[in-house]
C-alpha cells in the first residue's frame, strides 16, 4: 500500500474587529489545528487577519501553526490606529470602523496574494471578504458567531420584510410578526450615510457568499431546531463547531493579583451574584445608577464587572465614572477586565446577572450558573429568550424597553435566582445543562466534520488510493 503524504492546508481567518468575534475565531482555529486527523494525512495552518489594535494583546498565542497577521486600516478623520477595535470605541464611531474596514478590502485582497491560503473563513460584516478570495480561485466560508436561534430570526425577518410573518418559534419571538420586524428593522437602520454597504445587506450577503455550507459557533443538543430552520433558510447546510469555550487555565490569576478570587473564597457558597455586560457595552449613567442601587437594594454580595469609553474619544468629552456617592456595602466593583470563566467557575457563584450575550449564554451554562438575563440590544433579546426556554434563565429583570429598568426590579430578579425559592429548581436544571456543555466542548467529532468540509472545498486531505 503507497505511503499518504501529509499535505498543508493553509487557511485565513478574518473575525469582525472585536475580541467577542476574535476569541471564537482564535479557538476554532486552535481546534481545528489540534484536530488534522492523520486519516485526513492533513496539517492544517491558520493565518489570523485583524487589526494591529486588536493581534497586540495575542501576540502570545501566536505559534509555528497559529500566524497572527496584521491588516492596516486606511486612516479616517477621528479613527485613529489606536482604535481600530471595537475595544473601548465609543458607539458614534462605530460607522467610521465599518467603512475604514470596508475600505481594506484592496489591502486584505493583498494579503491574501501573499498568504496564498487554500480557504478563507470570514466574518458576517466583511460580505466583501468571500469575493476577494474568489477573485484568486479560493473557496470561502462564513463562520458565525452568534447563536443559531438569533440568526435564523433576523434571516427570517429580513426574508419577510415585505410582508411580515411571525417567526416560527414563538419561544424566541419578540411578540409576534409586527413586533419581530420592527425589531428587526432597527437592527438593520443603524447606518449614518457614510456606508460603503448598508447594514440590513451584510448578513444575507456574507450568508449567501459562502461557499456550500455555513459554520456556527453552538451545538445541535441545545439548538437542532434552530439550526435546521437556518440551514432552509439559507438553502446550505449549517456546520456546528461546538461552544468553543476557552481554556485559560491558571493564567488568568496572574493578571488581578488573586484579588477577585481572595474575595469570592470569603463568601458562602452560591451566595455571590456575577454582575457583566459585555466587553463592548457601556452604560449610560442613568443604567448605572439604576444597576447601582439595585445590586444594593437586593442585599445579596455581588462582584462587578463595569466598563468605560475611552475617556478622550467619548462623545460627551468625559470620561463616564461610577454615580456620584456610591460607595458599595455588600459587593466588589471592578473596572475593565475580570476573569470571566475564573468567576463564573468559583462555588460561590450562584447566578450570573448578564446581557446575553451568546458566549456569556454558553460560558454560563457550561459553569452550572444560573442567569439573570438583563438584555440591552442586538441579539441579546433573543438569546435571553433561548435562556428562558432552555431552563438557564433563574429570573429576568423587567424592562419597560430594551435598556430601560428600574433599581428595585434589578433587586428583585437577584433576589430571587439568589435566595428565592425556585433556585433549588434552576440550579438542578444548571447543572444539568452543564453536562450538556461538557459533552459538546470535549466532542471532537464537531470539528472533525468542519474539518472535512473545508478540506473537501479546497480539494486537501484526499487518501491516497491502495
Amino acid at each position: 500500500m503507497a505511503q499518504a503524504e501529509r499535505e498543508c492546508m493553509r487557511v485565513v481567518m478574518f473575525p469582525w474587529l472585536a475580541h467577542g468575534h476574535i476569541n471564537p475565531y482564535l479557538e476554532l482555529a486552535k481546534r481545528l489545528v489540534a484536530a488534522s486527523p492523520d486519516d485526513h494525512h492533513l496539517d492544517v495552518v491558520v493565518h489570523l487577519v485583524s487589526t494591529p489594535a486588536n493581534l497586540a494583546p495575542l501576540a502570545h498565542h501566536q505559534t509555528d501553526r497559529i500566524k497572527l497577521v496584521e491588516l492596516h486600516l486606511p486612516a479616517l478623520p477621528g479613527l485613529p490606529p489606536a482604535l481600530h477595535t471595537t475595544k473601548g470605541l465609543p458607539a458614534h464611531l462605530m460607522p467610521a470602523l465599518k467603512r475604514a474596514c470596508d475600505l481594506a478590502a484592496p489591502r486584505f485582497g493583498a494579503l491574501l496574494d501573499q498568504l496564498c491560503p487554500d480557504i478563507v473563513v470570514y466574518d458576517f460584516l466583511q460580505p466583501w471578504a468571500p469575493l476577494e478570495a474568489a477573485a484568486r480561485g479560493v473557496p470561502a466560508v462564513h463562520f458565525n458567531t452568534f447563536s443559531a436561534a438569533a440568526k435564523a430570526f433576523v434571516v427570517h425577518c429580513l426574508k419577510n420584510e415585505r410582508t411580515p410573518s411571525a417567526f416560527p418559534f414563538e419561544s424566541i419571538s419578540l411578540g409576534g410578526a409586527e413586533e419581530d420586524a420592527k425589531y428587526t428593522a432597527r437592527l438593520i437602520s443603524r447606518d449614518d450615510g457614510t456606508a460603503m454597504i448598508p447594514e440590513r445587506d451584510r448578513l444575507p450577503l456574507s450568508l449567501e457568499r459562502s461557499s456550500g455550507f455555513v459554520a456556527i459557533k453552538t451545538c445541535a443538543d441545545i439548538e437542532r431546531k434552530y439550526v435546521d430552520y437556518l440551514s432552509q433558510l439559507v438553502g446550505k447546510e449549517v456546520v456546528p463547531t461546538g461552544p468553543l469555550l476557552v481554556d485559560s487555565g491558571g493564567s488568568e490569576a496572574k493578571r488581578d493579583g488573586g484579588r477577585i478570587t481572595r474575595w469570592l473564597d470569603g463568601k458562602e457558597p452560591g451566595s455571590v451574584v456575577f454582575v457583566s455586560f459585555g466587553s463592548e457595552y457601556f452604560m449610560s449613567d442613568r443604567q448605572m445608577a439604576q444597576m447601582a442601587r439595585g445590586l444594593e437594594l437586593s442585599r445579596v454580595p455581588y462582584l462587578w464587572v463595569v466598563r468605560f469609553p475611552n475617556a478622550e474619544d467619548d462623545a460627551r468629552g468625559a470620561a463616564r465614572s461610577m454615580p456620584r456617592g456610591f460607595k458599595p456595602a455588600r459587593g466588589l466593583v471592578v473596572e475593565g477586565w475580570a476573569p470571566q470563566w475564573r468567576i463564573l467557575s468559583h462555588r460561590s457563584c450562584g447566578a450570573f446577572l448578564t446581557h446575553c450575550g451568546w458566549s456569556s449564554v454558553l460560558e454560563s451554562m457550561a459553569a452550572g450558573v444560573p442567569m439573570v438575563a438583563l438584555p440591552l440590544h442586538i441579539d441579546q433579546p433573543l438569546n435571553a429568550n433561548l435562556a428562558v426556554e432552555l431552563g438557564a434563565a433563574a429570573a429576568r429583570v423587567k424592562q419597560e424597553r430594551f435598556g430601560e429598568f428600574k433599581a428595585e426590579d434589578v433587586a428583585r430578579a437577584v433576589r430571587s435566582a439568589v435566595n428565592g425559592r425556585e433556585r433549588v429548581a434552576a440550579r438542578r436544571r444548571a447543572r444539568e445543562l452543564r453536562e450538556v456543555m461538557a459533552r459538546n466542548n470535549g466532542d471532537d467529532r464537531q470539528i472533525a466534520t468542519l474539518l472535512q468540509r473545508m478540506a473537501r472545498l479546497c480539494g486537501k486531505g484526499q487518501a491516497v488510493p491502495n
